[in-house]
């Protein structure tokens, strides 16, 4: 019968050993009474890793910073050349034919660099849009987005923004451009904000 003060330094040191981060391991003998034969002792130590998750997702500036890319839109009064209105101003005399105006977009900050990494075994990015802040201007599938790089934009406009894999323990960047189209003659005048939201999932 073991001595219940042994026992309890025998625990003691074994606690003090696992605090340490020593691994710990089983305790066998051989014996063989005639001095002959094969003796085999065996000890087993589990091995154990663990690897934290992460996923990482970047489109355009780092840290808190969200870009704005922003069209402008200008619009011409025919014959042509016509003139191209640059400045406000009422009753301005104009040479105009009659027919309807022309208009043209011009991009600012609609090109991003975008990056992603993750040691999920699965993992994939999407997005989706908000509402417009108002009526009458572009629709989602106005907005159409071509990208370089091998991280690739889940939906190539974003009236079809989905989901998109991403590869495990890959760098993936590239840039994502973003290219209006539609009609601008047919928006009604005024300012229209709207929202993307990129979210990356390591499943």
């Amino acid at each position: 019968m073991k001595h219940p003060k042994l026992h309890a330094l025998a625990l003691g040191a074994a606690l003090a050993l696992a605090c340490t981060g020593q691994a710990l391991a089983e305790s066998q003998y051989g014996y063989s009474s005639t001095g002959s034969g094969n003796v085999t002792a065996t000890a087993t130590v589990n091995l154990k890793v663990v690897v934290p998750k992460l996923v990482l997702l970047r489109v355009g500036s780092s840290n808190a910073v969200q870009d704005t890319a922003s069209w402008a839109t200008t619009l011409t009064i025919p014959p042509t050349p016509g003139t191209t209105l640059t400045t406000s101003g009422n009753n301005v005399q104009v040479p105009w034919d009659g027919t309807a105006p022309s208009a043209t977009t011009t991009p600012t900050g609609n090109v991003l660099n975008v990056s992603a990494w993750t040691n999920a075994s699965t993992a994939n990015i999407n997005c989706s849009v908000g509402t417009w802040s108002a009526a009458g201007g572009p629709g989602n599938g106005d907005f159409g987005v071509t990208t370089t790089g091998n991280l690739p934009h889940p939906g190539s406009t974003l009236a079809a923004c989905a989901s998109t894999s991403i590869t495990s323990n890959t760098l993936l960047s590239g840039t994502w451009t973003y290219a209006l189209t539609g009609t601008p003659t047919s928006w009604k005048a005024g300012t229209y904000n709207n929202s993307v939201v990129y979210t990356a999932t390591g499943l």
